[in-house]
């Protein structure tokens, strides 16, 4: 799965990348000004346009969590999950009984206002993708707990923050932590998790897929318009 991250308000762009055929748009609630009633308007702009919808939230914060999952967002991704302990905690916020506790409302975007039969409507919500996101030291250290937990689909590492915490800050190629994402990639294979990570160039992306990395987020799209725009400007006043 090839996506991209989003920090517009204007659901278009949202739009867009579905019709250009990325497979899914991560709408940022973290480091991006989308706010709840944008937050529905972009699920729905991904809906017409065949995109998966995944929100990343600010943490584990079930409120939030359960938010974004009744807007109708295909799936939530969690940052900073540092321990098994914090794991669990989103999978509890993320999912009904029996695997977890979150917060019940019928009467919301995904579950059609109401319409929908209540049993479809808990078993399907119970398969949304939850993305847990490590990506500081105490997340490496806790990473064969962390991958023991059940109850989420992907387990996506945040290569700049990892980096800062190596004290290599923005360094994402640099051999420390090609070696540690290589140690991570063999970890979570071993206990049959799928992987995801971020790139911001098309060498890196490739060689990433090609390491078993499955849920590949490429750039921004406020930064891959910006980087068009540039290369339109140059080749023309060339």
């Amino acid at each position: 799965m090839i996506g991209v991250f989003s920090k517009t308000t204007d659901s278009n762009f949202v739009e867009a990348l579905g019709l250009a055929g990325m497979d899914f748009i991560i709408l940022d609630q973290e480091h991006g000004p989308i706010h709840n009633e944008t937050l529905h308007n972009h699920v729905r702009a991904a809906r017409v346009s065949n995109m998966t919808a995944v929100v990343r939230v600010k943490g584990v914060d079930a409120n939030a969590i359960g938010a974004a999952l009744d807007a109708g967002a295909d799936g939530v991704q969690v940052p900073n999950i540092g321990t098994a302990e914090e794991a669990s905690r989103a999978v509890d916020a993320a999912r009904f009984f029996p695997t977890g506790n979150r917060g019940v409302c019928r009467f919301v975007k995904a579950a059609k206002f109401g319409s929908a039969p209540k049993a479809e409507y808990f078993q399907n919500a119970n398969e949304k993708l939850l993305i847990l996101q490590v990506e500081g030291k105490e997340g490496i250290v806790n990473l064969d707990e962390i991958l023991k937990v059940d109850g989420y689909d992907i387990l996506f590492i945040g290569p700049y923050d990892l980096s800062q915490s190596l004290g290599i800050p923005g360094q994402i190629d640099h051999p420390k932590m090609e070696e540690l994402m290589n140690e991570v990639a063999e970890k979570a294979k071993k206990q049959g998790k799928k992987l995801g990570t971020f790139a911001d160039s098309i060498t890196t992306a490739r060689k990433l897929r090609n390491r078993g990395f499955q849920y590949l987020a490429y750039s921004v799209d406020i930064n891959i318009f910006l980087e068009a725009a540039l290369k339109i400007k140059e080749e023309i006043t060339e």
